[in-house]
């Protein structure tokens, strides 16, 4: 019996040094840098200063919150969710998406009707509005300006191994909008997990949370 116990505590030992150490390949911790342009796209999901898990293992798929490696400037990163992969047709207009035809609306509204975000250029102080959206088996945030009157339209076909990213924010997107379709090698790594806020530990709103 003794020895039985011995063997199954060297068993549970053994895995959970394995698991940690696949925790620590899979995953790697990135704090969301203090850049205007980025910071305005990705709300109202993050914020800049967040410290955020990224999982680096798998290929991430339609609705994936992802960070790419930057297309104009490789030593930065854009972030933005997967809405178009290979031989899709991505229609954007303002807000609204739509994607082979199916238009993916606000399910609801969020717990906080309103988000603030600085403008990229101007620096400025803006409110935009957030509600939820249901995306690939799953939901998550989505921000736009209510003033936004003349919103910009897209349509792409996407190619061979490209994916196409919308940012959460609509209206003050770095996207595909913006730089293009992206390729798919080049956004592997996901967000997944929110260590702390810009606040640090005492921001509890937005410590230890689920990033959808």
């Amino acid at each position: 019996m003794e020895k039985l116990i011995r063997g199954l505590v060297w068993v549970v030992g053994i895995a959970l040094v394995v698991g940690g150490i696949a925790r620590l390949v899979a995953f790697r911790s990135w704090k969301v840098p203090s850049d205007p342009r980025l910071a305005a796209s990705v709300a109202p999901t993050l914020d800049e200063g967040d410290t955020v898990l990224v999982f680096t293992r798998g290929t991430p798929g339609f609705g994936d919150l992802v960070r790419c490696t930057d297309p104009e400037e490789p030593t930065k990163f854009v972030v933005g969710r997967i809405a178009g992969v290979e031989r899709d047709v991505v229609e954007v207009s303002g807000r609204f998406l739509s994607v082979n035809g199916q238009r993916y609306e606000n399910e609801s509204v969020c717990a906080e009707p309103t988000h603030k975000v600085y403008h990229p250029t101007t620096g400025s102080e803006m409110d935009v509005t957030c509600d939820i959206v249901k995306m690939g088996g799953g939901w998550h945030y989505r921000a736009f300006s209510q003033t936004d009157a003349q919103p910009t339209s897209t349509r792409k076909d996407v190619g061979i191994g490209q994916v196409f990213l919308v940012s959460d924010d609509r209206t003050y997107h770095d996207d595909s909008r913006d730089f293009g379709t992206l390729p798919a090698a080049s956004c592997k790594e996901r967000i997944v997990f929110r260590v702390t806020g810009k606040g640090g530990w005492g921001d509890d709103k937005a410590r230890l949370t689920v990033i959808h």
